[in-house]
């Protein structure tokens, strides 16, 4: 745990987090001393056919190297459940997560269990104006000779590294993002995307540092937002009325977002019907670009029509009509369905008379709903120009459900919908770890109302204290996390007041803490191979934090970790005496007071069959020498042949 992590953190490399994913990927170009073989990938890629090459570019800061370091740290903050909000009725049994601590933190955390399970990330991130209060707060914790020997910096650049603390320079900006997006990235899932809002500020800063991250052929998009109609007449010269929204594939594979639902002006041209449902005629002839029968000379094919009936053949009979693409100026076009196609779909095929040429056309049947039944949407555009995205609606919203004006430049509910439209489908987990006022929680609440979606939300806020000269301070908020949570559950009253919806309103609630510095030393101090004593102190107390019992801690930072997730259901098992805990194939000895008796009766339960686990994961500080000998031994030998790991965390 918390020692296991600092133990791991005083050998760590800025390059480990690249490593270890290249082990992951590549197991075959590592020797059994973990050396990578560099020769053979390059044997392998020139016998693909691959061409090498030592030319390009890179994005270059300093304090790339202490990102770098970050991205591979593991997290020394543990997991803290609120256990009377999460006890509540609503949150009970919620699927939805809000986790109170720096994102850096939690998304180390969230690694152990949501791990390429997100669809869909936005962020809003500080842009660096200069005016968001945005600098550099890592303490570091080093001095210029650690940085030395832990990242390979000489002097004079661990000097100006430490002495980015404090600084909002693009330097600083970059170091403060860089574990950050590459831990993101991590999260999503093959096909999810994330969606970063920006300004011009670090705008092209944040376009290299995600080409690095997620790749150049990550990139699906950069939109622009108008959400200032009147401009920013701050600015000396050109008011700026928009700002940016960058967007990025997780994997390299072609990813289609999906379409926003269509206006009601846009259905309207849907205005024929069948048995089929509703309908518009597109022409069958491929308009635009390639548009030629040289370009496609495979897709001219004449196409027939009976003059009476306007029925439609691809073979000719007597007395139909020869129809075939032309474009405007005579000059001969093409279909934009191919020969086989345009047979197999024929029925969709419908011939008119144009009048003005006295000639037959083909047009296509596309309907309002596709075969599956699902709406027609239509692709997103680049430039979004909607009313609804202006940052004085996300104002208003906000100021509205608190009956204060306690958020600064909270971003509209209407443009997180868009996003989490595009980006996700109605099952899907969406994560922003930036959660501000927690606007996307209540876009995806109202997202769920409307299409009764299970779409789930994990929204992450640092606890930054609010100004005493801010309104939101008057208004009785302290932090921004109390702001967001505030905002979430007044959104859900009033959603559900609204709509009567069926949806998870809730949210369960964890802080990420540090333990003292007192702690820590009595953690390190701890020796497990102390034989000379039994075991004596309660060391899970000191895990008691905000009111949260230490075992209810540990459990939780565990459950993370090990894949279960924050809101899994861990059962308790009585042995002789004592309650281990319970998910899944796991089992976790946490408090103290397990004797010899409880491995006897967790042996008999194993070999029953009556519990099935494939490891005990034990607290080290609270089992004795003398029994924790005994488990393992007893567990290495089952009579029924079953393998059950023990696991020591400090």
């Amino acid at each position: 745990m918390i020692r296991d992590a600092r133990q791991h953190n005083e050998t760590v490399t800025p390059n480990d987090f690249e490593i270890e994913r290249l082990r992951a990927a590549l197991p075959e170009y590592f020797d059994k001393d973990g050396n990578f073989m560099l020769d053979r990938l390059q044997e392998s890629l020139q016998n693909g056919d691959v061409n090498l090459t030592k030319e390009g570019y890179e994005l270059r800061f300093l304090g790339k190297s202490y990102a770098k370091y970050l991205t591979s740290t593991e997290t020394e903050t543990v997991v803290v459940p609120d256990l009377k909000h999460n006890a509540e009725p609503e949150n009970r049994e919620s699927e939805n997560l809000y986790i109170v601590g720096d994102n850096l933190d939690a998304l180390k955390h969230l690694l152990g269990s949501y791990a390429g399970k997100v669809k869909c990330i936005y962020i809003d991130p500080p842009y660096n104006t200069g005016s968001d209060g945005f600098v550099y707060n890592d303490d570091f914790g080093f001095t210029p000779a650690n940085l030395v020997d832990k990242i390979g910096l000489s002097e004079d650049e661990a000097e100006r590294v430490l002495d980015l603390q404090g600084k909002s320079s693009h330097s600083a900006w970059l170091t403060f993002m860089y574990p950050r997006l590459q831990l993101a990235k991590e999260l999503l899932a093959d096909d999810g995307v994330i969606f970063i809002s920006i300004d011009d500020n670090e705008q092209s800063d944040l376009k290299l540092l995600c080409d690095e991250i997620f790749g150049e052929q990550g990139f699906l998009a950069q939109i622009s937002v108008k959400n200032n109609p009147r401009g920013r007449q701050s600015n000396s010269s050109i008011a700026p009325s928009h700002d940016y929204i960058l967007v990025y594939a997780r994997s390299s594979e072609a990813v289609e977002l999906s379409g926003r639902p269509l206006t009601e002006n846009e259905e309207e041209e849907f205005n024929f019907a069948d048995e089929n449902g509703k309908y518009r005629l597109l022409g069958l002839r491929q308009r635009g670009v390639a548009s030629l029968r040289e370009d496609r000379p495979e897709m001219f094919f004449p196409i027939y029509v009976c003059p009476d009936s306007l029925k439609v053949s691809l073979d000719p009979k007597p007395g139909w009509v020869s129809v075939v693409p032309k474009k405007s100026d005579g000059r001969d076009g093409r279909w934009m369905w191919g020969e086989q196609k345009s047979r197999l779909e024929s029925d969709k095929l419908v011939a008119k008379l144009i009048t003005k040429r006295n000639e037959f056309d083909i047009f296509v049947k596309d309907y309002l709903r596709r075969g599956s039944g699902d709406q027609r949407t239509r692709k997103v555009f680049s430039i979004w120009d909607d009313k609804g995205f202006n940052q004085q609606v996300g104002t208003q919203e906000v100021k509205t459900l608190l009956e204060a004006d306690a958020a600064s430049f909270p971003k509209p509910t209407p443009l997180l919908k868009r996003i989490i439209e595009i980006g996700s489908r109605p099952g899907d987990t969406i994560v922003d770890f930036f959660s501000g006022s927690g606007t996307t929680a209540d876009a995806v609440m109202q997202l769920n109302s409307a299409d009764v979606g299970t779409r789930k939300y994990v929204m992450v806020q640092l606890p930054e204290k609010i100004d005493a000269g801010k309104r939101a301070y008057h208004a009785g908020y302290r932090t921004i996390d109390e702001i967001g949570r505030e905002r979430i559950k007044r959104a859900a009253a009033k959603i559900k007041d609204e709509t009567g919806a069926d949806i998870d309103y809730g949210f369960r609630l964890y802080r990420l803490e540090e333990p003292s510095g007192q702690v820590l030393d009595q953690l390190e101090r701890f020796d497990p191979d102390n034989t000379d004593a039994l075991f004596s102190g309660d060391y899970v107390s000191k895990f008691d934090l905000n009111g949260t019992p230490g075992h209810d801690t540990v459990l939780a930072t565990w459950l993370v970790k090990d894949g279960f997730g924050l809101t899994a259901s861990p059962k308790k098992v009585t042995l002789a005496g004592y309650e281990l805990d319970v998910c899944g194939d796991s089992g976790y000895i946490i408090d103290t007071g397990l004797t010899s008796d409880d491995v006897v009766a967790l042996v008999r339960l194993l070999e029953s069959g009556e519990l099935e686990l494939s490891r005990v994961v034990v607290f080290g500080y609270s089992v004795e020498f003398s029994v924790m000998h005994e488990l393992k031994k007893n567990l290495a030998v089952l009579k029924s042949g079953k393998t059950v790991d023990v696991i020591e965390r400090f």
